[in-house]
């Protein structure tokens, strides 16, 4: 894997388009309360897949942090194409924090859209 200049050793390049690392957490617990059970591999194709760059190492980092936090809980289940997998669920207030994430994700998502509007306007102003 290469990195770009200046990024830290070990971490995936940012591209054009892909969202900061600080929303993991968030689109963890809307892909659980969304998906329903999961294990750790699937749940980093997913984020990959919503234009969250991060690595494999950083999910299941971060769902163990929301396991001691209580917001998910994990069972072992046994796989039939090779290793016993972990299986992530949202708990009680898990689901509580996946609400509060969705919310928190609408209005980042208002405050960047009104900003951009905000920019665009002045820059018109300066063009007219």
């Amino acid at each position: 894997m290469t990195t770009e200049p200046g990024a830290p050793r070990g971490e995936p390049p940012a591209s054009a388009g892909a969202l900061p690392r600080s929303f993991l957490r968030s689109f963890l617990l809307l892909a659980l309360d969304r998906g329903g059970r999961s294990y750790g591999y699937e749940l980093f194709e997913t984020v990959q897949a919503q234009g969250l760059v991060t690595d494999l190492a950083g999910v299941y980092r971060a769902l163990r942090a929301m396991q001691r936090h209580d917001l998910v809980t994990s069972v072992w289940e046994p796989s039939a194409s090779g290793p016993d997998r972990r299986v992530y669920a949202l708990s009680e207030p898990g689901r509580g924090a996946a609400a509060e994430a969705a919310r928190e994700l609408l209005g980042i998502r208002d405050a960047l859209s009104a900003a951009l509007g905000r920019f665009d306007a002045a820059t018109a102003g300066r063009s007219a």
